[in-house]
């Protein structure tokens, strides 16, 4: 584990595979992630250019936009360029519900029990409950 419980790894191994899951946002953490990037990296997120609109069952929110199947924020060498404000649905990854992992990580065998449950934890106080209760979104 790296510094604020992220965890360390080799992107030689998946290819970034962790990036090519939507993360979604709602409306306020869309404005903090914005406030945070421009304050970290000086760089500005046009919402119209970087997240599309996504409708749930309980609720509107923003889906990062994805390009050829990997999130709009990686750059040529498959790295984040904006890994330090990145969204909770990426920092808890390979957790993607509060009592599923993503099994195609190559590092998740690998995990300590103990820190998937944290993540696990950390999933269910910190992502919204109407995206955890989201079944699918459609994009508008």
């Amino acid at each position: 584990m790296g510094t604020n419980g992220a965890l360390d790894c080799d992107i030689k191994l998946c290819g970034s595979l962790c990036c090519r899951n939507c993360a979604v946002l709602t409306a306020d953490e869309l404005t903090g992630l914005i406030a945070k990037v421009r304050k970290e990296y000086a760089l500005e997120l046009d919402p119209g250019k970087y997240f599309r609109q996504a409708k749930g069952e309980h609720g509107i929110y923003y889906a990062v936009k994805m390009i050829r199947g990997q999130c709009i924020f990686l750059n040529k060498e498959k790295r984040c360029r904006i890994y330090r404000c990145r969204p909770a649905l990426c920092e808890l990854y390979p957790v993607i519900d509060v009592d599923a992992v993503d099994e195609r990580c190559p590092i998740v065998s690998k995990l300590p029990q103990e820190t998937l449950d944290g993540l696990k934890r950390r999933y269910a106080e910190e992502v919204d409950e109407g995206i955890r209760k989201e079944q699918r979104f459609m994009f508008v």
